[in-house]
């Protein structure tokens, strides 16, 4: 018995041994990891990185979704355990840093630079200039009814707003700095209801009528479901959410083909397009590696 059992142990040992040192690809190139939040767009980032990663080099990329939070992604990268991601210049004033190492600004480049040095170093990681979209708290409101009364920024907005009604998360209600009340402070208006309630039950409710301007993501699908027009933040009210890829420092040291990768990425994407991507995924249901070979092929990058 201790013998079959001895056996046994060796021959499992054995497996994993096996399956943990399997990391070629099909061509004899490495497998690299890329790690992605819940939300759609790094999903679909993920596939954009996976598909030229693949056309153009020997290499593969194996994609993990629905990691609960950015924190989390970049622990991951810290540890090896992800070679790729897809971050926001904004969460640099997520608490990571103490207050004496960041200050805070609604600036997108001054933003993003902090991103870079400060995550940079902490993580060993490359921070890639911005792919071009941003996914941060805006305001929206129904397409028509801003031709009619040529409505373009939010500070337009306020010669309407005590006969609106808003929708947003309770979140946004209740946030003192970048939420309703410095809002308020900021553009000098208010407007004649404010709505805290579930995001779905926003988006239905400006669809009804019974709202007339919500707080959007700039990239949520919705803004092309229900035709809606994000208005331009021209006192530089909400913080910026730059999207950029990441990368470990030692594989694009050692690969440079990969560094060269993730170099035309930057700039690739504009916000309007990437929420049309979402809609197609998130709204039509289409695949997300259809949807981003689409893209790719549309841009002639496959």
């Amino acid at each position: 018995m201790k013998k079959i059992l001895t056996g046994s142990l060796l021959a499992l040992l054995l497996l994993i041994t096996t399956a943990c040192g399997n990391q070629s690809s099909a061509e004899g190139g490495e497998i690299f990891e890329y790690g992605g939040q819940k939300n759609t767009d790094p999903k679909i980032m993920g596939q954009i990185v996976k598909l030229l990663v693949e056309d153009q080099t020997i290499h593969e990329v194996n994609i993990t979704e629905d990691i609960p939070a950015s924190p989390q992604v970049m622990g991951a990268i810290d540890r090896g355990e992800f070679d790729f991601a897809t971050l926001y210049s904004g969460e640099v004033y997520n608490n990571h840093f103490d207050e004496d190492q960041v200050t805070y600004s609604t600036d997108p480049e001054k933003t993003l630079n902090q991103a870079q040095a400060l995550f940079g170093e902490k993580y060993d990681m490359k921070w890639y200039d911005s792919i071009g979209f941003s996914n941060q708290y805006s305001i929206a409101i129904k397409r028509d009814f801003a031709e009619e009364n040529n409505v373009e920024t939010m500070s337009d907005l306020g010669d309407y707003a005590n006969d609106l009604t808003l929708g947003t998360d309770n979140s946004w209600i209740e946030r003192a700095n970048d939420g309703y009340e410095g809002y308020q402070d900021t553009y000098g208006y208010s407007f004649g209801d404010a709505r805290g309630m579930d995001v779905a039950l926003m988006y239905e409710g400006i669809a009804s009528g019974d709202l007339d301007v919500v707080t959007a993501y700039t990239v949520d699908p919705q803004i092309v479901e229900y035709d809606l027009k994000i208005l331009e933040d021209d006192q530089k009210f909400f913080p910026p959410y730059d999207a950029s890829l990441v990368a470990r420092n030692e594989v694009i040291d050692e690969y440079p083909e990969i560094a060269e990768i993730l170099d035309s990425i930057v700039g690739m994407i504009t916000t309007e397009e990437m929420t049309e991507l979402m809609y197609e995924v998130d709204i039509k249901k289409r695949s997300i590696e259809e949807v981003a070979r689409e893209f790719l092929e549309e841009k002639g990058l496959l």
